[in-house]
């Protein structure tokens, strides 16, 4: 099969993680109704679903120059699409450290599997506690062959130490 996507990541850091709990899966905007303290902000037609411990109050995407993605999700080939999600709590913390997975799959709108990360912090060990506040995972369609109508960008960011995860996806059309 034919590479259509270089994928990369970056982890930074913003703020500290505090500590709420909760145990259903439950989607992102769910979590506002029930606490007034989570404010959501959620762009780009981004589905999240959260599980367990992990509380996710912004979602976006992002490119390389730090301009949002427009809401049409649309990008040029080689043009790096980042996804940033700021996660307010729930990771185990021991020491100060936490260990976290993420994972990406990317697919066209006809089924074909393009990519299929299945831990791309496999190698990144414990990490200091505020480094897993805000995680960017990156995306860049390198060529087409055919045109396609999308490409769905799925990931999943969990705790390894923990029972937290957090599940989504969104589309990405191609200028």
């Amino acid at each position: 099969m034919k590479k259509f996507m270089t994928p990369f990541f970056f982890l930074l850091s913003i703020l500290l993680i505090s500590c709420n709990t909760g145990a259903d899966p439950k989607p992102v905007n769910e979590q506002k109704a029930e606490s007034k303290k989570v404010s959501t902000k959620i762009r780009n037609g981004i589905e999240l679903t959260t599980k367990g411990d992990l509380k996710v109050s912004q979602a976006f995407l992002l490119f390389e120059d730090g301009s949002l993605v427009p809401a049409s999700n649309e990008a040029r080939v080689n043009q790096v699409v980042n996804l940033r999600l700021i996660i307010d709590n729930g990771f185990t913390e021991s020491n100060g450290k936490v260990e976290i997975g993420a994972s990406e799959k990317i697919e066209t709108n006809t089924g074909e599997l393009l990519l299929d990360e299945k831990d791309l912090f496999k190698d990144l060990g414990e990490i200091e506690a505020e480094r897993a506040k805000a995680l960017t995972l990156n995306a860049v369609i390198t060529r087409l062959d055919k045109l396609y109508d999308y490409f769905l960008v799925s990931f999943r960011v969990w705790d390894k130490k923990g029972n937290g995860e957090v599940n989504g996806s969104y589309k990405l059309y191609i200028q």
